[in-house]
């Protein structure tokens, strides 16, 4: 993660802080995916926004070590999460990808998410700007 655009996170994150966020009223639901007792991948439905107005809207992440990359686990663990959508009372659910993360876009179209517009150069990494592209399908 550190070493792509796939998060725009730029430290490591703590087992500490990990578990802080899923115990997080706004997480509803988090998937991991193992092979051989180690987390290769893992997929979160998270609250789009704290208003009561967005309740049947969440934002989808999909993260997948680089050696367990087009394995098509990535495919298993989003698509389990979207199938549990409705179930928790969803209607929406958003994508944030790096625009230029090819393979994340690809597979967020394949998914049924539809780009439908760009945040430009609010992100940061690697000394470049970066654009972000805004992803959403119905559900």
């Amino acid at each position: 993660m550190l070493t792509s655009t796939a998060t725009f996170d730029l430290e490591p994150e703590t087992v500490a802080a990990r578990v802080a966020w899923l115990a997080a009223p706004g997480t509803r639901l988090c998937l991991v995916g193992e092979v051989a007792g180690r987390v290769v991948g893992w997929s979160s439905l998270v609250r789009w926004s704290a208003r009561a107005g967005y309740d049947q809207t969440a934002e989808a992440s999909i993260y997948v070590t680089p050696e367990a990359q087009r394995s098509g686990l990535g495919v298993t663990l989003a698509a389990a999460v979207l199938e549990a959508a409705p179930a928790l009372g969803l209607h929406v659910v958003i994508a944030q990808i790096c625009a230029a993360n090819a393979a994340g876009l690809a597979l967020a179209a394949s998914l049924g998410f539809a780009r439908v517009g760009t945040l430009h150069e609010v992100g940061h990494k690697f000394g470049h700007v970066l654009d972000v592209a805004l992803c959403e399908r119905l559900v």
